[in-house]
C-alpha cells in the first residue's frame, strides 16, 4: 500500500499540543487519513485524552485515494498520507475527524473511542525483514456512503496485517454554518470538485462502487489478504 505526503492547504494549520502527564506521554506516534477510492478535504483533527484537549486543528488537508484504475479494476485498498506532526502528544484516547468526500457531497464526523491499551499496542515491535518496526500509525479511512475504518498500521512494508480499531458509518453534518452559506459542489472546493467530476465522474457511473457497510467485507478480505509479518515480537 503507498501512502503519500499530503499537501496542506489553509489560513490556520498549527497544531496546537496540550502537555497531559501520563503513562503513555512517551510513545511516539504519527497519524494519517484518506480513502480507498474516494477524495477528500480533512477540514477537523482533534485528539482528546480523559477528556482533555491533546492537540488539533482546523483543517486544509487532502486525503487523495481514487484513480482510473483503482475504480475500473476495484482496488479498494486504504491510501491517503501523513497529518500534522503530534510529537510529544500523549496517546489519544478519542480522536474527532471530520472529511468532506467529493464522491458523496457531504462533509462527515467520525467520532470514536481508542482502546485503552493503544499506546501499549504502538510500542510492541517486531522483527521484520532484518529490521524493527511497530504498529504506531493511526490511520482515519472513509468511504463512499460514510464507511470509516480506523487502523493501525505498521511502517511502509514493515509490521502487517493492520490492525482494525473500530469501524461504523459517519455522522453526516449538517450544522456546519459554512455549509449552510456556502453548499458543497457549489462554492466549496469548486476548482478541485470540478477537477475531481472531470477526470472521475464518467468513471463512476460506469463502475458504481459499494456504499456503507457493504465496504465492510470488501475491507475484511484486503487485510486478510496482507502479508503476516509480526510472526517475531520484540520483548
Amino acid at each position: 500500500m503507498f501512502r503519500y505526503l499530503i499537501i496542506f492547504i489553509g489560513l490556520s494549520l498549527s497544531l496546537v499540543a496540550c502537555s497531559s502527564p501520563n503513562t503513555t506521554s512517551h510513545v511516539r506516534w504519527s497519524y494519517g487519513h484518506g480513502s480507498n477510492i474516494d477524495e477528500l478535504a480533512i477540514t477537523k483533527v482533534a485528539f482528546y485524552r480523559n477528556g482533555t484537549l491533546l492537540g488539533g486543528y482546523p483543517g486544509g488537508g487532502m486525503g487523495p485515494g481514487a484513480s482510473t484504475k483503482r475504480i475500473t479494476e476495484k482496488r479498494y485498498y486504504w491510501a491517503g498520507g501523513g497529518g500534522l506532526p503530534v510529537d510529544g502528544m500523549a496517546v489519544p484516547d478519542q480522536a474527532v475527524v471530520e472529511m468532506v468526500s467529493f464522491h458523496d457531497r457531504k462533509r462527515y464526523r467520525i467520532k470514536v473511542g481508542l482502546p485503552a491499551d493503544l499506546g501499549q499496542q504502538m510500542q510492541q515491535r517486531y522483527q521484520v525483514n532484518g529490521r524493527t518496526d511497530q504498529r504506531n500509525w493511526l490511520y482515519f479511512g472513509l468511504a463512499p456512503g460514510g464507511y470509516y475504518e480506523v487502523l493501525l498500521m505498521g511502517d511502509l512494508a514493515g509490521a502487517s496485517p493492520d490492525i482494525l480499531l473500530t469501524r461504523g458509518i459517519a455522522e453526516e453534518v449538517t450544522d456546519n454554518w459554512y455549509d449552510k452559506k456556502f453548499p458543497i459542489g457549489i462554492s466549496q472546493y469548486t476548482v478541485t470538485l470540478e477537477e475531481f467530476d472531470k477526470e472521475y465522474g464518467a468513471l463512476f457511473k460506469q463502475y458504481p462502487v459499494p456504499q456503507g457497510m457493504a465496504w465492510a467485507p470488501i475491507m475484511d478480505d484486503y487485510r486478510a489478504k496482507q502479508p503476516r509479518t509480526d510472526q517475531h515480537p520484540v520483548k
